[in-house]
């Protein structure tokens, strides 16, 4: 007789009968229990048996019937009919008592229906149907629910480079910084294996040239080198100049072909911000990862680890602890060899600790949707004109909504440095700008940074945070050996006559106002044929600039945001899609170490232009298997401001249509090299902007090969 044994809706990673592997009870949870994610495609593995001792049943088929549950807001509207997938491969063999791992491990041996990432939202409910074509058939029905939205929000800061060449000392290499196509296929990785919705949004806060190479290996803690602190200082000062805006996650994005000690990370978390190289997806995972408060899984050469990460026994220590799933393609990562992505792993992926860990975090910005807001039922059957408050009140409490608190821009002094074993103090960059938000990630210490007026009187003051510092990330919570960066806001009340840092009563550092005016000229502006605007200005900086940057404006002043940090020359280019379209102000901000002219603010028109396509999967030279299953899956970003709800996306494979969407599901053709195009059209149709890859399919047999 034909059986379901049970249906398994999974994400990334999920328990399903976990009592049959994981051998402490402690560690097994029921099916489905691990929270799914509003709004993140999700694969519903259907899995089917026979109850016949030796009798297996072959040529099993089925459909999916999604529906939107009593208590969602779509409760009401016309279900959803799903097929098996991949397409080719929509029958199975339903086997007597098979083995749990070898099923649990092959979505081949699965019935397996795609849930798409806009019909994840809310309460559902999940009826399967199967049948093997002779009269026999079963039904299943399980409700889920996806009502934690998580958006994954990342400022990307470019990092192009003009200095010497490791390799040949007497060359110097000139590297344009990456660019928003290439930060929207860097978050691949973080938006597959983290608990995030499908569409992430990507921003280019500020791009920056540096001349000094990445050299030297990390320490034996697995602290970052003296040279990616560095950079990773330029980094938080472009943070700080971009407002500091909460709910978003600042990531320096190091061009390919950036000179690099062998032995040096492939990227770095100091604080607030991480780094990492180009062509490293997992990397930038795994540095967000540190962002969002995680700490090194324990497998590898990580140096300070997770001490509550737990054992899933049978397990090595540092597991996954259940069986993942990729969802461009159905591959399943197992717990006996993947390990945590936030480990040094060959096998890297997101584990049920991991998960869990990324829940409800303010860095994730989590919100409760899909709910039925008021419940008219209630009203009906009260028959009254009003109903109480708390009949009439939102099904869902105040506590699990989210709710958009005003920000202000808050005038502050940026001090950032480092500091040794010995408490001596170097600051590298004294800044003044407006934030919205003077949370800082890192160890509170007893020093201060003071700002102070006429015979020394302390005008205002603020903490001084220490930055830990890893290589490839890490952050246990605890001090590092030094030397570390630090960092402090102080408010910018008045010019002052002198900042100091102080810890109880001693003087650590100081700095006195510098004599002589700085003068800034009034920018020219003007725009080259490939899209760019190129700013020109001079300076005149007593002891020489410290810093500069080229700020825009939206709203006429009354907000800015960097385009361009760490400028050493009086000149910068930037891209006009990173800025909003319309008429827009531009100004140089020239810092001396202790003060910030801003030059007389010139206008500009920045036209509106098409949205930058990144095709996500698969990318260029990807290797695929003949008949498995094939996601194109594209993302999108535009000027800031500019909304891409009115914007559609079709696709073609090899000239011919393919589906439309962000994503599409299909089986992976025949062997060869093929092309797919993703467009971005307008509500009319309009095809706006475009962007293709090749990929080869191989042969099943060349494909066991890989």
């Amino acid at each position: 007789m034909l059986i379901i044994r049970g249906i398994e809706v999974t994400q990334a990673i999920q328990y399903f009968r976990s009592d049959q592997h994981l051998d402490n009870s402690n560690d097994r949870r029921p099916d489905n229990s691990l929270t799914l994610i509003a709004n993140k495609t999700a694969w519903v593995r259907v899995y089917v048996e026979s109850d016949t001792p030796g009798t297996d049943i072959p040529n099993v088929t089925g459909r999916l019937e999604v529906n939107y549950g009593w208590m969602n807001q779509r409760w009401g509207q016309p279900g959803l009919f799903l097929n098996p997938h991949p397409q080719g491969t929509e029958t199975v063999t339903a086997g007597f008592q098979p083995s749990y791992a070898d099923v649990r491990g092959a979505t081949e041996r699965t019935l397996n229906f795609i849930i798409p990432y806009e019909w994840m939202f809310g309460p559902l409910v999940l009826k399967a149907t199967v049948t093997d074509g002779g009269g026999h058939s079963a039904v299943q029905i399980t409700e889920v629910s996806a009502i934690l939205r998580q958006t994954l929000k990342v400022r990307g800061i470019m990092i192009g480079y003009d200095g010497p060449d490791l390799d040949n000392p007497g060359n110097t290499l000139t590297i344009p910084p990456p660019g928003l196509e290439d930060l929207q296929m860097m978050a691949e990785a973080s938006l597959i294996v983290m608990p995030v919705r499908t569409e992430g949004v990507v921003e280019v806060a500020s791009t920056l040239i540096r001349n000094v190479p990445l050299e030297g290996a990390r320490g034996s803690d697995g602290e970052c080198t003296v040279a990616w602190q560095a950079l990773n200082e330029v980094v938080s000062a472009a943070r700080a100049a971009d407002g500091n805006r909460p709910g978003y996650l600042y990531y320096g994005l190091v061009c390919r072909g950036f000179p690099r000690d062998p032995n040096s990370p492939l990227g770095c978390r100091t604080g607030d911000v991480a780094s990492g190289m180009m062509g490293e997806p997992i990397v930038m995972a795994h540095e967000i990862g540190h962002l969002c408060g995680r700490i090194h899984a324990p497998h590898g050469d990580v140096g300070i680890w997770d001490t509550g990460y737990p054992v899933y026994e049978p397990y090595p220590l540092g597991s996954i602890g259940e069986f993942g799933l990729l969802m461009v393609n159905g591959t399943v990562p197992t717990p006996d060899t993947a390990f945590d992505y936030m480990a040094y792993s060959e096998r890297p992926w997101i584990s049920i600790h991991g998960h869990q860990k990324l829940l409800q975090i303010s860095e994730l910005n989590p919100e409760i949707v899909g709910l039925r807001r008021r419940s008219q039922w209630w009203r009906n059957w009260h028959h009254a004109e009003e109903d109480p408050a708390w009949l009439n009140a939102e099904l869902s409490p105040d506590w699990i909504d989210s709710h958009q608190v005003p920000l202000r821009l808050q005038k502050v002094i940026t001090v950032i440095g480092v500091i040794d074993p010995e408490d001596r103090v170097e600051v590298l960059s004294v800044t003044r700008s407006e934030v919205l938000s003077t949370q800082i990630k890192g160890i509170a210490t007893d020093s201060r940074v003071v700002l102070h007026g006429p015979k020394s009187i302390e005008l205002a003051s603020g903490a001084l945070f220490e930055l830990p510092s890893l290589g490839m990330g890490g952050f246990g919570g605890a001090a590092q050996s030094r030397p570390t960066l630090f960092q402090a806001f102080v408010p910018d009340v008045a010019t002052g006559t002198e900042l100091s840092i102080r810890q109880k009563g001693k003087t650590l550092w100081k700095r006195a106002a510098p004599a002589g005016d700085v003068l800034v000229s009034a920018p020219k502006i003007q725009k080259s044929k490939d899209g760019k605007w190129t700013v020109m200005w001079k300076a005149t900086v007593p002891g020489g600039a410290k810093d500069t940057w080229v700020r825009v404006s939206a709203d006429d002043g009354k907000s800015w945001r960097a385009v361009a940090t760490g400028l050493t020359k009086n000149r910068a280019t930037f891209d006009a899609v990173r800025v909003p379209a319309g008429k827009l102000l531009l100004e140089v901000l020239v810092h001396d170490g202790f003060r910030s002219i801003s030059s007389e603010p010139v206008a500009f028109e920045n036209g509106v232009l098409p949205p930058v396509p990144a095709i996500m999967y698969p990318q260029k030279g990807r290797m695929l298997v003949e008949g498995e299953t094939l996601c194109l899956w594209g993302s999108v970003a535009g000027q800031p401001g500019r909304s891409l709800d009115d914007l559609k996306y079709s696709w073609t494979l090899d000239g011919q249509p393919a589906g439309n969407g962000l994503q599409v599901f299909m089986a992976v053709p025949k062997p060869g090299t093929h092309r797919c195009e993703f467009a971005v059209r307008s509500a009319a149709g309009e095809i706006l902007a475009s962007r293709s890859v090749e990929f080869v399919s191989l042969s099943p047999e060349d494909g066991e090969k890989l």
